[in-house]
């Protein structure tokens, strides 16, 4: 090789060695490269865990603490009924108030029942004085009882019924053979009762209860006789 030719290529050498990357700068650049990346896929992977972890709460958050609400009643469960008066001792529904059976006009029966001028199923609301009093001698021990009306065999419509009939206790002494023994009826007592006008008239024009049978304590199976003997 003579001396130009290796000159020319020691020119060449040097040309490239010039335009080579320098080692360093090439490391350093790689390196900076590397971090960025790191912290790329560090912000990335934090982003990621981040919107997962919102899904799952989303998903399984806590409900809200709920208002504490009272017990349900069952729909079974009773209702206990407004407590009516309690029956004389000795005495079961459907048995009559125990007039004087030798005072009895006539005996009760389905027919005789059918002869009375008026007859309902009613529960005492009040007592009062009597109201059918003209003056009679010697006066009846009466007194004037109000019922509520739950069903009109015969006689009346209304809501309500007004009668004389006996006390609810006996007056011990008078005489009077009509007065009942006991605490026949009180407010809240349920009764069936019968009876014609005192004075006669319309059937509710002074009406008068009968004992004997015609005036009972309530049960559903006498009131059902009490509608048959009605027809």
């Amino acid at each position: 090789m003579n001396q130009s030719t290796e000159r020319e290529l020691r020119d060449l050498f040097a040309a490239d060695a010039a335009d080579a990357p320098d080692e360093l700068a090439v490391v350093a650049g790689a390196v900076r490269r590397v971090h960025r990346r790191r912290r790329t896929l560090t912000v990335a992977a934090a982003t990621t865990t981040v919107i997962i972890a919102a899904a799952v709460y989303g998903v399984h958050r806590p409900t809200a603490t709920p208002q504490a609400q009272p017990p349900l009643v069952p729909s079974s469960a009773p209702v206990t009924p407004t407590p009516a008066a309690d029956l004389p001792a000795g005495v079961k529904p459907g048995d009559p108030l125990a007039f004087g059976a030798a005072q009895c006009v006539k005996a009760y029966a389905p027919e005789t029942l059918a002869e009375q001028a008026f007859a309902f199923d009613g529960t005492v609301t009040g007592i009062g004085p009597a109201r059918t009093e003209r003056g009679a001698r010697p006066p009846l021990d009466l007194r004037s009882v109000t019922f509520q009306v739950h069903t009109w065999f015969r006689g009346g419509s209304a809501g309500t019924a007004v009668v004389d009939m006996s006390p609810p206790a006996a007056s011990a002494g008078t005489g009077d053979a009509t007065s009942e023994g006991g605490p026949a009826y009180e407010v809240g007592t349920r009764l069936l009762v019968s009876g014609m006008p005192r004075w006669g008239g319309a059937a509710l024009a002074d009406p008068i209860a009968w004992g004997c049978g015609f005036t009972r304590y309530y049960s559903p199976s006498m009131a059902a006789d009490w509608a048959t003997a009605m027809r």
